[in-house]
């Protein structure tokens, strides 16, 4: 957690004083950290105001998009996960070529084929795998405190820094909640708790979204949903949709109750701890994250 703290500050300190001033930002991600591109999106939009936002899929920007908005696009954060090398190295120097202004945000460990990439570009910052998500979720909301303190919700937060701090009492709390979890055959999160969902699949769970879980609960015999109490609408109705399905009797059901915003954090504590109880339970412990 400390980590994690580290990072994240250093994190804010490269894009604070870029993002300042800019009339349009691109928010770009590779693989399966679109949880974390929309968070940052949202807390962009929540603290610079004015400013045009846009977070989209790297290989579509690259195939589609590019060439026809790098005039107006002022900066661009481009987010990967790990095995997403290929998209990154593609979007770059596209980016490179149109003289781009750009911060990437490289999941290591990285794939040899795309590390001779790295040195080319200075602006990148290179984060463990395991710690991707948590880190740039904490920068994301300390970054809003640094650039939008004038705004009363992003203010709000500032106290749900600190995980370090919080981290046992957030273990103890959900215990109960995270043991189900671990024996549910599929995890279902709302789209503000995306990020969670995409940790969870990368330790191997079957994964989706409250929109698509009447595609997935054919294959399922439970289910653990992660929302915010501010979702609870949500729920309801997707619950209603699937009140045939055998999984709906057995419904795990952790809700985050904390603001939409900081909400991440805290189902990500949760995801991290069952990562580290899957590694051990596979004789891994030795692996640090």
């Amino acid at each position: 957690m400390e980590k994690s703290e580290k990072i994240s500050e250093i994190i804010v300190d490269m894009l604070a004083s870029k993002l300042l001033g800019k009339k349009s930002i691109a928010i770009m991600y590779c693989g399966a950290v679109e949880g974390v591109a929309r968070h940052l999106e949202t807390i962009l939009r929540i603290s610079l105001g004015e400013t045009n936002i846009i977070a989209i899929s790297g290989d579509y920007a690259h195939n589609m998009l590019l060439p026809y908005i790098s005039d107006f696009v002022e900066y661009t954060i481009l987010l990967s996960s790990s095995r997403s090398q290929g998209c990154v190295n593609r979007v770059r120097q596209t980016l490179r070529l149109l003289g781009a202004d750009l911060l990437t945000l490289l999941s290591k460990p990285l794939q040899e084929l795309a590390s001779y990439a790295i040195a080319e570009y200075k602006d990148t910052i290179e984060i463990d795998e395991n710690l991707y998500r948590l880190s740039i979720n904490l920068a994301n909301i300390k970054l809003g405190l640094r650039i939008g303190a004038e705004s009363r919700r992003i203010k709000r937060m500032e106290g749900e820094t600190q995980i370090s701090n919080i981290a046992k009492d957030v273990l103890e709390a959900y215990s109960k909640a995270v043991e189900a979890t671990e024996r549910c055959s599929i995890v279902v999160t709302t789209h503000s708790l995306l990020s969670i969902g995409e940790e969870l699949s990368d330790i191997g769970y079957l994964y989706t979204t409250v929109d698509k879980v009447d595609m997935y609960t054919r294959f399922a015999d439970s289910i653990a949903l992660f929302y915010t109490t501010a979702e609870e609408h949500i729920v309801r109705e997707v619950l209603t949709s699937i009140r045939a399905h055998p999984a709906y009797k057995h419904i795990t059901y952790v809700k985050i109750n904390t603001d939409p915003l900081t909400a991440p954090l805290y189902g990500l504590l949760l995801a991290l701890y069952m990562r580290l109880k899957k590694l051990i339970a596979i004789g891994k412990s030795q692996v640090m994250i």
